[in-house]
C-alpha cells in the first residue's frame, strides 16, 4: 500500500515537469476515489439516458440504441455487433457486481467483445467497474483512449494493478476492479475489447489540465491509495 502511493505521488511530480513542458500527460485509474474531488457524470446502465428502467431478467439482454445515453455526451457503437444492456447469468459476475457496482445490468454481452465509446462533451477521466472471467480469458479487457485526431492517449490492459478481489465458484474465477484512463487532453473516443468480461458504472469527468490538477492538491485524495474491497 505504502509503495503504491508513493509511485502515485511520484506521478505528480511527472504531471508537473509534462505540463511545464506542454506535453500531453496521461495515466491509469484503479479507484473510484480518483473522482471524489471532481463533477463527474455516472452511467450505471440501469436506466437511459431518461430515466427509463432497464428492466432484465437473469440471464437477458436487450440491445442498446447508439443514442441510448446521447444526451448525456456518451455514444456507444459496437463493432460487428451491437451493445447490449445485460443480465449476465453468471454466479460470480452477480456476487462481484453486488460487492462494487450498480446490482444488476451491465454491458456489452458475451456476443460483443468489441465496441467504441464516443464522448461528445468534455471528457479527461473515466472508469469502468469491470468484471473478468479469468478461466476464459486470461488476459482481459483492453481500453486505448483516443483524441479527436485519432492519437493514442494511453492504454489500459487489465491486470492486477486494476484487481480489487476475486469471486470463485465452480468453473468461473471472476476477477473485479476498476480499469479507467485519465488525461491531460479531451478523450473522444474510447475502444474497448474483451472476451469474458462485463462493464458497469461509467464515470466521466472533465478533469484539468495537469498543472491544475496538481494547484488542486493532487496529494489530497485526487490520486490516493487504492481502495480494497473486502
Amino acid at each position: 500500500m505504502l509503495g503504491a502511493t508513493r509511485k502515485l505521488m511520484a506521478g505528480a511530480g511527472v504531471v508537473v515537469a509534462l505540463a511545464a513542458a506542454g506535453t500531453a500527460q496521461a495515466g491509469l485509474i484503479t479507484d473510484v476515489g480518483f473522482f471524489n474531488t471532481l463533477p463527474t457524470a455516472l452511467i450505471n446502465f440501469e436506466q437511459d439516458a431518461m430515466g427509463n428502467n432497464i428492466s432484465l431478467l437473469q440471464g437477458e439482454r436487450l440491445t442498446m440504441p447508439t443514442g441510448a445515453y446521447a444526451p448525456l455526451g456518451v455514444e456507444f457503437v459496437g463493432t460487428g455487433s451491437p451493445v447490449y444492456w445485460v443480465n449476465d447469468g453468471n454466479a460470480a459476475f452477480d456476487a462481484a457486481q453486488t460487492l462494487g457496482a450498480s446490482p444488476t445490468v451491465s454491458i456489452p454481452s458475451s456476443l460483443t467483445n468489441a465496441f467504441t465509446i464516443n464522448f461528445t462533451v468534455n471528457v479527461r477521466a473515466f472508469s469502468f467497474f469491470v468484471a473478468n472471467n479469468r478461466l476464459a480469458d486470461a488476459t482481459g479487457p483492453v481500453f486505448v483512449a483516443r483524441d479527436a485526431s485519432g492519437n493514442v492517449l494511453e492504454t489500459a490492459n487489465w491486470g492486477a494493478a486494476f484487481v480489487d478481489g476475486t469471486i470463485q465458484i465452480p468453473n468461473t474465477t471472476a476477477d473485479y476492479g476498476i480499469m479507467g484512463i485519465y488525461t491531460s487532453v479531451p478523450i473522444a473516443s474510447v475502444t474497448i475489447s474483451k472476451q469474458a468480461a462485463i462493464l458497469d458504472d461509467l464515470r466521466y469527468s472533465a478533469i484539468p489540465a495537469p498543472g491544475a490538477m496538481v494547484l488542486a492538491g493532487i496529494g489530497a485524495g485526487l490520486i490516493g491509495t487504492r481502495r480494497r474491497r473486502a
